[in-house]
């Protein structure tokens, strides 16, 4: 094979694995959130959920098999979860173990440890405040923080900056959080669209009398 087609094909690969990471991270934090609206806030089906969920389990072993600086942001989300207690459904409790058991058995020996400490860390807090500043009234800065919970988007950028991480995890990072994010207006979505529907309802109406 010559120079020219070895180096096209090897950018072809790294694009396409490039696109796999963040299209995995996406789906992950869409489907986590989903999840969790499922059975937590009776917000979408719970059938739906159900299926979801060995789906996304799937794709969650698959890209951190794959990839082992993925494994490592992933299972700092799922440890940071883990300890702020919030996995408390059954299908998270199950996704959690299997998750758990695959990636620790696989891949712990190629964590990154900075990473996953910064991270696990900064993910406790996020977590931890976001309880926080739905139960208080705090205002400023720190409600828009640790609302969008902005601690883990943080220690990202800073570690990319500091070199303990390739850029594109930045991108994927922000790719998990942004589908995450989200689903919280999905039902806004919706509720725009039906009363789009309901206001057409009536014009249809008072034209067809006019024209008749």
């Amino acid at each position: 094979m010559s120079p020219a087609v070895t180096f096209w094909s090897n950018s072809y690969a790294s694009l396409a694995s490039t696109l796999f990471i963040i299209a995995s991270f996406a789906t992950i934090g869409f489907g986590v959130k989903y999840i969790d609206d499922a059975f937590d806030e009776d917000r979408f089906n719970k059938a739906v959920a159900k299926v979801f969920a060995p789906l996304l389990v799937f794709l969650w072993i698959s890209v951190s098999l794959l990839d082992s600086i993925s494994a490592t942001i992933l299972f700092a989300i799922l440890i940071a979860v883990l300890l702020s207690g919030k996995v408390d459904n059954r299908i998270f409790k199950l996704s959690a173990l299997t998750l758990i058991t695959v990636v620790v058995l696989t891949q712990y020996e190629h964590f990154s440890w900075v990473p996953l400490a910064v991270l696990t860390i900064m993910g406790v807090a996020d977590e931890r405040g976001n309880d926080y500043v739905d139960a208080h009234e705090t205002g400023g800065i720190r409600e828009f923080f640790f609302a969008h919970r902005c601690g883990m988007k943080v220690s990202t950028l800073g570690l990319c900056i500091a070199s303990f991480l390739p850029w594109l995890y930045f991108a994927a990072f922000l790719a998990f959080d942004s589908a995450y994010e989200f689903v919280k207006f999905l039902d806004y979505l919706h509720v725009s669209a039906i009363g789009y529907k309901v206001w057409r309802l009536p014009l249809a109406v008072i034209l067809l009398g006019k024209f008749k």
